[in-house]
Parts: structure tokens; sequence; C-alpha cells
């Protein structure tokens, strides 16, 4: 029934921090009357939301996108199984269904079309034997944009791994990609086409916000887009690496608020129809293949809001 992942919202003291530090990441900033919005370039959907309430940094929200069939599913599970609707948090905030998932997150189930994922030109490349790029340099100059092109995932920290992957599949529809040992963790994707994960939760001792991920065009606009955010003062978290669950590149930042911010390129991609056969992984083979800096550092797993 979940056909998207359109938007996450955070409570944060002030919005300066934020604007600075989604504008240093390459993001749009778009102010609203009560909140900040933040886009990708040339794309017209909100990824990020910052809701200023003077308080340490929280997580406020998450909007996902259906079509009328599945909303209307949606609500008749919500009445159910007895979980409140509710009115939206702001005047601004999209309508469709509200609601809170069993540690007290805040759910948006809105009507909205998946934005379209413009095709680019894969960059031609080298390989043993096979040289299609002749008589011509490969090495990009520094003044390659480094724009994200879309929010890809975001993770969150839940004390109950195994009711949340109850309560997302069950009332919402999404679909388990991979898991990680022991009731670590779990990635779910949406029931359409889709993204290996677009949302996914981490064991910790209370609910909180782990990172948000943004995909970019290649591993040079990912580490170009690292040095500018380095040039500004903003602080490397992990990477860059492959993971194994997603099979992704990664790059993460710390975020103002000990929140993390991640650049990725090159995920799995799950079509509705295929048949993807679930994995557990342990954590360290499920984190990653390989990293430039070796495992997590100490904090990774470290819920700030907890």
């Amino acid at each position: 029934m979940i056909t998207s992942l359109q938007y996450f919202a955070l409570g944060v003291p002030k919005l300066e921090a934020g604007a600075d530090f989604y504008d240093a990441f390459g993001l749009e900033t778009h102010q609203r009357p009560d909140h900040l919005a933040f886009r990708c370039h040339g794309r017209a959907q909100d990824q990020v939301v910052l809701i200023e309430t003077g308080r340490d940094r929280a997580f406020h929200h998450l909007s996902f996108g259906t079509d009328s069939e599945g909303l209307e599913r949606i609500a008749r599970r919500l009445q159910e199984r007895g979980v409140a609707r509710l009115d939206p948090p702001l005047a601004s905030a999209p309508q469709g269904l509200w609601f809170r998932d069993p540690d007290g997150n805040l759910v948006n189930v809105q009507i909205a079309e998946p934005a379209r994922r413009e095709a680019e030109d894969t960059r031609i490349c080298n390989t043993p034997g096979r040289y299609p790029r002749s008589g011509v340099r490969g090495c990009p100059t520094p003044d390659i944009l480094t724009h994200p092109r879309r929010l890809g995932h975001l993770i969150l920290f839940t004390p109950d791994v195994v009711r949340q992957l109850a309560f997302y599949t069950g009332l919402l529809g999404m679909r388990v990609s991979d898991t990680l040992a022991d009731e670590y963790g779990v990635f779910l994707r949406c029931s359409s086409d889709s993204d290996h994960h677009v949302v996914a939760f981490l064991h910790s001792t209370a609910p909180g916000f782990h990172h948000a991920s943004f995909e970019m065009g290649s591993i040079d606009e990912a580490e170009l887009g690292a040095m500018k955010l380095f040039h500004k003062g903003y602080k490397h978290a992990w990477g860059p690496g492959r993971h194994a669950i997603g099979s992704n590149y990664f790059h993460y930042f710390r975020d103002p608020w000990n929140g993390m911010a991640e650049y990725f390129y090159d995920i799995d991609f799950i079509p509705a129809s295929f048949m993807w056969e679930a994995k557990e992984w342990t954590k360290k083979d499920g984190m990653f293949l390989w990293s430039a800096d070796g495992p997590p550092p100490p904090d990774f797993g470290k819920n700030y809001e907890a």
C-alpha cells in the first residue's frame, strides 16, 4: 500500500543551524510560515522539514505516499486495530491520515505520486580488458555539481524491533528486505517497486532518529560533497564504504544535533513482483563490506534522544 517515502521532520532548538547544515549538504531551503522545508535540486517534493521547538532535537514525524485505494485500506485497518486518527500537527502539514505507531512516532500517509526519478547518463568507465573511454580523461573537474537527487531512506531507533515490524508490515503493507540478528534491526521497503529499504529500525533503549540518506550521482559527487562539508566545519561520522545490506556505497556526516546525514550511491532496487528473499545478517557482516576507516565508530549506534 505504501508507494513512496515523502519526507521526514525533526523538531530542533533553532532553525538557523539546520538551514546552514542542509545548505552545505546540497539541499535547497524553502521558508514556510511554521517550518523550514528542504528539497533536492530539481525535485518538486519536500524531503526534510525542520520545526523550531526551542528544545533538544527530537524526531517529529514522517510522511509516506500511497494511492486512493491504499489510503482507504489503511484507514480501515486503523479503525479495526483501534489506532486513533489525529489532526495534522501544523497548519501547512499535508492532509491524509495522521496517527502514531507503537513507539509514539507521528506518521502521515497521504495520496501522493512518487516523484519522478530522472534518468541520468552513466559515466563511461574503463575496466580490465575493456576500455570504452579511450583518449578521453575520466577524472571530473572539482567544480561538478554535488546536489543530492532524492531522499532515499531514514533509520529510526526503537526499543522493540519486532513490534515495529508487525505494525509497518501489517498495517501499512510494507515488505521486509533484510534483518539483523538477535532482533537488532529490520529494513523495510514499499509494497510497490522500491529501493531495498525506505525505512529501517535499529534497537535502542528508546525511540529516536538515527540518520537520513540521500542519493548522489556518483562516488565522485559524494566525496566532493564531503569535502565541501568538511571545509565548512561539519564532522565526518563514518565512511566512505560499502554496505552489504542494501549494497550501497555510503558516507555519513554528523548534523548539528548529533544525528547523521548520509550520501549514498548504487543501492539495491526491488521490483514489486520480484520474489526477494530476506536474509538475516550479523551486525558486522550486514553493516559493511569495507570502509575506509574500518568498523563504525563507537557512537555510530548511539541514540542521542534516549
